[in-house]
């Protein structure tokens, strides 16, 4: 009981940021059908942001947060228009956009490190209060990070499900020339989506900067482990995305109290590929049928 009370207890607090950034990563995919690694670095750029805010004017750290996510947002906005709608019009494949992607992100890594610098950089927060339940501690800041994600990640999965431009957007993902017949904008539809994806991993980024400190390798190091969360959750759409990632940050936090760190990661990718392996194996079966 101990073990498990501590697994689920780290895992929610501590990874729960993972959900924000797949739920980000999952906008882009499902609706421009884009492995968009560049992601890593609008995650990175949302801890940036929110340092530079909270520690180049005194803002405190939700205030920080607001302005990384509309940022962070803005940025994904320009990348759209920049990189991968230019691609799109002019038909570029599917392997082209994902090399394009990683140049994208290699010229964000380097004008990031151009203009913050290659050395990590802190918050400046009050410290928090500790505090224990079933015997493990964690923070004060832990515990409303870990409410904000969940409040976050359920207000988009609302917009995204409940709302006109959700349908909107759902719509031009099933079928865009069909969509555009029923009088959908696709242009204006696809940088909503964009915009919110953005703002999604800005906000992920903005809460592991806070827990650690804002450097140039924070989205690369949480990269894989998001896009392997999309990839198994996303079958289920956002919905699966959530419990994915929330199911991840658990199961990671549990082999971390068994094993090093670096080999529970290494472990949990595998049981991912495997997953993903044994799912393409039960589709061809199907097809078959």
């Amino acid at each position: 009981m101990d073990f498990v009370a501590k697994a689920v207890i780290i895992g929610l607090t501590e990874q729960a940021p993972l959900v924000l950034a797949a739920m980000g990563m999952a906008l882009i995919y499902n609706l421009s059908k884009v492995i968009n690694v560049a992601f890593a670095e609008t995650i990175t750029l949302g801890a940036y942001f929110a340092q530079w805010v909270n520690v180049a004017f005194g803002a405190s750290f939700y205030l920080s947060l607001a302005v990384s996510g509309v940022l962070a947002g803005v940025l994904s906005c320009v990348t759209y228009l920049v990189v991968f709608r230019t691609a799109e019009r002019r038909g570029v494949g599917p392997v082209e956009v994902i090399i394009i992607s990683l140049g994208l992100s290699v010229l964000l890594r380097y004008a990031l490190q151009f203009v913050f610098g290659y050395e990590a950089r802190f918050f400046e927060t009050p410290p928090p209060r500790f505090m224990k339940l079933f015997g493990v501690g964690f923070t004060s800041f832990q515990l409303t990070a870990f409410i904000l994600v969940v409040a976050l990640a359920l207000l988009f999965y609302l917009f995204v499900q409940k709302t006109v431009w959700g349908r909107q957007v759902r719509a031009l993902a099933s079928d865009a020339d069909l969509a555009k017949v029923s009088g959908i904008n696709p242009l204006l539809t696809t940088l909503v989506m964009w915009f919110l994806a953005g703002a999604a991993g800005g906000l992920a980024g903005a809460f592991w900067g806070v827990g650690s400190s804002a450097k140039p390798g924070l989205g690369w190091d949480r990269f894989l482990l998001t896009l392997l969360v999309v990839l198994v959750g996303g079958a289920r759409g956002l919905r699966g995305v959530i419990l994915a990632g929330m199911g991840t940050g658990v199961l990671l936090s549990a082999l971390k109290l068994e094993i090093a760190p670096l080999r529970a990661e290494i472990v949990l990718l595998v049981a991912f590929i495997l997953v993903l392996k044994l799912r393409g194996n039960r589709f061809r079966e199907l097809a078959k049928v």
